[in-house]
Parts: structure tokens; sequence; C-alpha cells
């Protein structure tokens, strides 16, 4: 593993680690102490820092080694569960925008599936291929080398299956 993509580990673990929590705990105070009957749709303010603030953060201090494209879904995938954990700070009486946000998180909950079949897909691919190795496979899908050994372990062991079954 590299000095940079250790460092970026380190960075992204001290995002999960200490910067969510954070603002997490922030929301949750101010949820508990605000008078929801005085302010009852202080529900915006939740959904910002949680859906464009939070993610933003991420984007643009914390995930600066990635691509573009994984910059964009992981920052996507952050806002998402931003509107998730909002479901359960703001008090339901008091969500008014929050369930159309929902209705909009489980409909791109299923491109996201089906997205992610893809990439299963095309990690399958590159496992079963004839001339793989640990380090393409540690490139191409920005894993762990252990991880991408195991996965050729694995792959080499249902060949085998594959392979005994084929005979008789």
């Amino acid at each position: 593993m590299t000095i940079a993509k250790s460092r970026f580990q380190f960075r992204e673990q001290f995002f999960f680690l200490l910067v969510v929590p954070l603002v997490l705990a922030i929301e949750w105070s101010v949820a508990s102490s605000v008078d929801w009957r005085a302010y009852p749709r202080i529900e915006w303010a939740a959904l910002a820092d949680m859906c464009l603030v939070l993610p933003l953060i991420y984007f643009a201090f914390f995930s600066s080694k990635l691509e573009i494209k994984a910059r964009l879904i992981r920052t996507a995938g952050i806002s998402g569960l931003g509107m998730f954990a909002v479901q359960f700070i703001v008090p339901e009486a008091n969500q008014f925008v929050t369930p159309y946000l929902a209705q909009l998180r489980n409909t791109l909950i299923v491109f996201v599936i089906i997205f992610e079949g893809w990439v299963l897909y095309k990690l399958a691919q590159a496992v079963f291929k004839r001339d793989a190795d640990a380090r393409t496979l540690e490139r191409d899908f920005a894993m762990p080398e252990w991880i991408a050994k195991l996965m050729l372990v694995e792959a080499r062991f249902w060949k085998t299956v594959w392979s005994f079954f084929k005979r008789k």
C-alpha cells in the first residue's frame, strides 16, 4: 500500500469516525432542544445540514484523491445516509418534506442496486479471467491487495469445482 493511499484511507476514516458523529450529535442536540411547536418547519435546517453540508464537506475536503466519478457516487451515498438520519432526528409530526424525499431515496436505491449489480458483474469478469492478478484488481477496483488475493483464491476454488462437475 502506498503512502498516499494510506493517507487517503486515514482521512476517510477520520471523516466517518469524527466528522459524521459530530454532525449527528449537533443535529440531535438541536432537534431535542428546539420547540417544535414554535418552529414547525425547522426540518429544513436538518435536511440542509445532513443532505447538503455534510456531503459537500466530504466532497471538498476528504475525497480529493479519488476520481470525480467515485467522489460523486460516495457524496450521493452520504447524502442518502443524511436523508435516512433526518427521519430519526426530526419528530414525525414535523416531517413535511422528509416523506417525499424518502420516496425519492427509495426510487434511487433501485438505480444504486442496478449499478452495484453491474459493478459486481465487472468484478466477477475480472476475477475469473484466466490471467487475473491481485495487483490489477487492486488498481482497477480500488480494493486492498489482501482482499484481491482472497478473491482470486475463491475464484480458483470455484473454477476447480466447476471443472470437477464438468468432467462427470
